[in-house]
């Protein structure tokens, strides 16, 4: 047998750690078996967030309220607009965008945070371009992780609602975090329900713990390549 390419260990979405000989991570295969034309079109992560790092510790403290909050928030502001400058053209015409994304959206709390979301800031100082808000829908209760978890074909859009024009938009969407991309995906069919045309999705960190086997195992595959 051999070497497993870096290629071969990464999931076809989220490019997070999968099994060898799968195409997806659990959670995304059930994804695109479930709502395949709803999902974002493209998800790009920035970076992964490894446990315990300074991405990951940056991803919880920029909304915590807690000492840091405004240089952690700085720093990704400073990698997202980057991403976006660098790297931006190649993610929308991975997801098939006739020209650059005409509206942004931010994936909101599925947990039920009070306020605006702190990643609304960040997104409008990277974006010149319209921020269409999502918020959950009255009465609908605070999300799990898991897609699985009553994020069915249709399903996933009800929790939230979308609060601008999208209809016949393309759609640059961010969020923050991604664990097992529930959240993220959800916010991609509320906007494909509501008449986005595609729906590129980019995440500042791909979480990652190094206590698993198999993501120990992808990221000394990753700092051998680099």
């Amino acid at each position: 047998m051999g070497v497993l390419s870096i290629g071969d260990m990464c999931c076809r979405t989220c490019r997070g750690p999968v099994q060898a000989g799968f195409a997806r991570c659990y959670q995304c295969d059930l994804a695109h078996a479930r709502c395949r034309e709803l999902l974002a079109d493209v998800v790009a992560p920035i970076a992964y967030a490894v446990k315990g790092g300074r991405l990951a510790d940056d991803l919880w403290r920029y909304k915590s309220g807690w000492p840091g909050a405004t240089e952690a928030a700085a720093r990704l502001a400073a990698m997202l607009t980057g991403y976006l400058r660098e790297h931006g053209g190649q993610v929308w015409r991975a997801a098939d965008m006739t020209g650059d994304p005409g509206v942004a959206a931010v994936v909101p709390s599925g947990q039920g945070r009070p306020g605006p979301h702190p990643l609304l800031d960040i997104v409008a100082s990277c974006v010149g371009v319209p921020v269409v808000p999502l918020s959950a829908a009255a009465g609908a209760a605070p999300r799990t992780r898991g897609f699985g978890d009553g994020v069915g074909a249709g399903a996933g859009a009800g929790w939230l609602t979308v609060g601008g024009p999208v209809a016949g938009a393309d759609v640059l969407l961010v969020d923050d975090s991604w664990v097992s991309g529930g959240s993220a995906q959800s916010a991609a069919m509320a906007l494909k329900s509501a008449g986005a045309r595609r729906v590129a999705l980019v995440v500042i960190g791909r979480h990652v713990d190094p206590a698993s086997p198999r993501t120990a195992e992808f990221l000394r595959a990753l700092r051998a390549q680099s």
